[in-house]
């Protein structure tokens, strides 16, 4: 939507914690060579900073011996990452371990440039990347594209808080190149905190998109809520944080509060004037207050801040994975 937050929220990947081992451990068939077991990893940050990372399916593979195929099973696959992982964790942890600089580090420069009047536009240029993501065919998400769609007409403005995070992204640049995907999704993060919200430690590692994302895929402002949900619905987002996103637009010109603290006053507003006329919000706030499933977690944010900032937390990190790449080690 041109104006809109869009909170075009989109899917995260399949996990966005990371577990050393898996839970349950798939065998292998003799009739197949090789099975994919999906591993996550979370590496022992040995800063102030707890960086994710995706790694790289591991593949498990039967051997033959004597003329018999013998099969790879639970037992076997864990004798086998119980002498392979020291190996390896050395290496990991070294790895995390700059990682969580280079995070430090994209916080710090983002910190000079982002200000508490801009952080608004900031969070925008987020979920207008993410926002043209689509569950069915994973297409769009946080991959970067914004940064060749920033003439068209629903991204108006956008080149303001972009520039701003370009001054950024080149101090980083200069001693570690990151994406932009990353860079946006991390300004955003930092956004919400300066201006008084929730801190979110977001996961890096996503690749930048070489081409723009298809158009038309971000929510108009003047859906109503059954528009909006729908939509949302495309983008692997539920109700709840359609309203829980949506709360983003406490700070900026919206006319919720004060534009400079992330707080809960959006829902309080909505509760007390859902049809207050153009002066506050957009026609696709309003909706959301005209909907009773909206308006349930409405009611339940605008008594609870904590609730909203966990709610919103949750959410934000889902949309920032949305349609994401990710580098693989």
């Amino acid at each position: 939507m041109s104006h809109y937050l869009n909170h075009p929220l989109g899917m995260a990947p399949t996990t966005s914690t990371a577990f050393l081992l898996s839970s349950s451990t798939p065998s292998i068939s003799p009739a197949s060579s090789s099975t994919t077991f999906p591993f996550n990893f979370i590496f022992p940050a040995k800063a102030l900073s707890t960086v994710n990372f995706s790694a790289n399916p591991l593949h498990a593979v039967s051997a033959a011996t004597s003329g018999k195929d013998h099969v790879l099973g639970r037992r076997g696959l864990v004798l086998s990452l119980t002498a392979t992982l020291p190996l390896l964790l050395p290496f990991y942890e070294c790895t995390a371990a700059k990682a969580a600089e280079e995070y430090e580090l994209m916080k710090e420069e983002i910190r000079k440039v982002v200000t508490k009047g801009k952080a608004a536009g900031v969070l925008r240029l987020v979920f207008h990347d993410a926002g043209t993501f689509q569950i069915d065919d994973n297409s769009g998400g946080m991959d970067g594209s914004i940064v060749y769609e920033l003439d068209r007409r629903e991204n108006k403005g956008l080149k303001s808080p972009f520039k701003i995070l370009e001054k950024a992204k080149s101090e980083v640049d200069a001693v570690n190149p990151v994406s932009w995907a990353d860079m946006i999704a991390v300004a955003g993060a930092e956004a919400v905190s300066i201006c008084g919200g929730p801190t979110i430690q977001v996961p890096l590692g996503r690749l930048d998109a070489k081409e723009p994302d298809p158009e038309g895929k971000l929510p108009e402002e003047t859906l109503d809520a059954f528009g909006l949900k729908q939509s949302f619905q495309t983008k692997g987002l539920s109700t709840q944080e359609l309203v829980a996103l949506s709360g983003a637009h406490t700070i900026g010109n919206k006319g919720f509060g004060n534009p400079t603290v992330f707080d809960n006053t959006y829902f309080k507003i909505l509760l007390d004037k859902p049809s207050s006329g153009s002066m506050i919000g957009l026609p696709s706030d309003r909706a959301l207050a005209k909907d009773d499933e909206c308006l349930s977690w409405i009611t339940k944010y605008a008594e609870d801040q904590n609730t909203f900032f966990e709610d919103f937390k949750t959410a934000y990190l889902k949309l920032v994975n949305s349609g994401a790449r990710w580098k693989s080690l």
